[in-house]
């Protein structure tokens, strides 16, 4: 992110900070969406893949809250631009001690770990000087900051052109898949949890088989249909039973 720009995200939080506090109006969100967005960050993600959880624009820790709430005890690094935002998810978080909070964006701060998952919601909203420049570089240091998987959410161009604001940004999801697919063959465009907006998620392993060409959480499935046909494949084979739906 060029340094104008960065200073109108700080000074843009800033403002609202002041005016609404603790309120995720300070952070954008004024239509009880938040929650959503967090539970479809974790779609199709494993639990060994969300051991650690890197959150840049992190606000005031509301992911961390949200996380804890369903059980999750994994280890949390929140990163924010706005100093003021930190404090408060300092002061929110101060009790748990696998949650750390750190004042910058992944340009200027050393983290001192690697982390299983880096998530990216909402920082990508706002139109400035070149956005998919700083998705590229932005998504290429979550990349470098961990071992599994890149999760970030954008806006989508399929909104409806009158509800459109002429200050936010609304990413191509086939663009968003191209420069995903740079990185991996294993990437999800998950565009079914609202209607505007859309998440990538792209996983470092992409490993596959010759002989079954599927993802690491899929090959039991083709093992256990090979199995089932003796190692050959004239015919397709019946699916796993499942147990009957429950009235």
């Amino acid at each position: 992110m060029q340094a104008d720009d960065r200073i109108a995200t700080q000074e843009r939080y800033r403002k609202r900070w002041q005016e609404f506090g603790y309120d995720p109006r300070t952070l954008g969100w004024n239509k009880d969406c938040q929650w959503v967005r967090f539970e479809a960050a974790f779609d199709g993600i494993r639990p060994d893949e969300q051991e650690s959880v890197l959150d840049l624009g992190c606000g005031f820790g509301d992911l961390l809250g949200f996380l804890r709430a369903g059980g999750w005890q994994g280890r949390y690094t929140g990163v924010d631009l706005v100093d003021e935002l930190i404090g408060e998810a300092r002061r929110r978080h101060a009790g748990d001690p696998g949650a750390s909070f750190v004042s910058g964006d992944l340009e200027s701060v050393a983290l001192t770990h690697r982390h299983d998952m880096a998530v990216a919601i909402g920082i990508f909203n706002h139109r400035i000087s070149d956005n998919l420049r700083f998705v590229r570089e932005t998504i290429d240091r979550m990349w470098n900051a961990t071992d599994k998987v890149v999760v970030c959410d954008f806006l989508s161009n399929m909104a409806d052109p009158d509800r459109r604001q002429d200050n936010l940004y609304y990413a191509d999801a086939g663009d968003l898949y191209a420069l995903a697919a740079e990185r991996s063959r294993r990437v999800m465009v998950h565009h079914a949890y609202m209607p505007f907006e859309f998440q990538v998620k792209l996983w470092h392993d992409d490993s596959f088989e010759v002989p079954a060409p599927v993802f690491g959480p899929y090959r039991h499935l083709a093992k256990a249909q090979s199995e089932r046909l003796g190692g050959a494949s004239s015919r397709p084979a019946d699916p796993p039973t499942r147990p009957e739906p429950s009235c």
